[in-house]
């Protein structure tokens, strides 16, 4: 019955973990590069710098190290349910075939072809492999765009509107700079800038206005071409692919969800700010639809969700739970410090 779900590939399993762990790492080592070039800059001083720095390392480097940790986490989690189900497709089969574990569901028959019949299927080698690069590159895109947003707004309204002052970001700010470079690089964007080689391919490389040319500037944003430009609008047409199977299976849920992702991924083509705001918004989907960082936040969500329907109820209670918590909390930090 091949093309079934049967249960998860063991391979694709230790494969994925093993990714997971590698991207961890690539995040930590960039993390700990970034806040040494960041740290020491000797370029870029004043309020606004201060104030980066500040935020650096009071913010965007622990969001960079809680993905790497949780990637982490579920590497280690992925080679348990490997170890699992190697163990139980042996005792049911005597070596051969796969057993189910809940929870976990692969596609068989693809095995470690990325461009067999499945390739375009969430957990083929393909769209691993892909994840991989979208999240490396969100790494690195979320604390750029974040510190863009930043940098323009302090500015001004009318600056943080004109396109043409984005533009002119990066040869103002050595740290946006730093980062946009790291995104062009991953992203496959502009790399003639880089390698003076490329500039043979430039038409291949730049992101140069040429479906929609003189058509006003939003068109010309999302009639962008280049290389770079193309990998992104395949991101799009894979969420669009999992949207249109996700309603085929009977899923609307997932389905709607990855048709909010498709749209979203168009709209981080327009110009700034609203593009910004948009790629902003995307990477935080991206970072959130990691198994161990959702299982948080929904975790968290629910314990919110549970304090507020207590409050509702009876706020007297709540109140008064609420009143005892602290002066307990009060009272052991007066302990803490020699008063109680």
């Amino acid at each position: 019955m091949a093309g079934n779900l049967w249960g998860a590939d063991v391979a694709q399993l230790r494969t994925l973990a093993q990714q997971f762990g590698k991207t961890s790492e690539t995040l930590l080592q960039q993390s700990t590069t970034l806040t040494s070039a960041i740290n020491n800059n000797t370029a870029w001083k004043g309020a606004d710098a201060a104030r980066f720095t500040s935020e650096w390392n009071g913010s965007h480097r622990a969001l960079i190290q809680k993905t790497a940790h949780a990637l982490k986490a579920e590497s280690k989690r992925l080679l348990t349910h490997a170890e699992q189900q190697e163990k139980a497709s042996n005792a049911a089969t005597g070596g051969g075939g796969s057993a189910g574990i809940a929870g976990i569901s692969v596609r068989s028959g693809t095995g470690s072809n990325p461009w067999g019949p499945d390739w375009l299927a969430k957990g083929s080698p393909f769209r691993d492999a892909w994840g991989f690069r979208g999240m490396t590159k969100t790494a690195f895109d979320l604390p750029k765009n974040v510190f863009g947003l930043a940098t323009m707004a302090s500015k001004g309204f009318g600056t943080f509107t004109n396109a043409a002052a984005w533009g002119r970001l990066p040869a103002t700010s050595a740290t946006y700079n730093l980062l946009d470079s790291a995104t062009d690089l991953i992203g496959l964007k502009n790399l003639q800038k880089y390698v003076p080689a490329f500039n043979k391919f430039s038409g291949v490389f730049a992101e140069s206005a040429w479906l929609f040319k003189g058509k006003g500037t939003v068109l010309e944003a999302l009639g962008k071409g280049g290389l770079g430009r193309g990998l992104g609008w395949a991101g799009v047409g894979l969420n669009g692919f999992d949207a249109v199977k996700n309603f085929a299976e009977g899923n609307p849920e997932a389905g709607a969800w990855s048709g909010a992702k498709a749209a979203l991924g168009v709209a981080c083509f327009l110009p700034p700010p609203a593009g910004t705001v948009c790629a902003v918004a995307s990477a935080a989907i991206a970072i959130y639809e990691i198994p161990a960082v959702k299982e948080f936040v929904n975790g968290a969500a629910s314990d919110v969700a549970d304090a507020v329907g207590a409050a509702v109820k009876d706020p007297g209670k709540f109140v008064e739970d609420t009143g005892k918590n602290l002066a307990d909390l009060g009272k052991g930090a007066a302990s803490f410090l020699g008063f109680g």
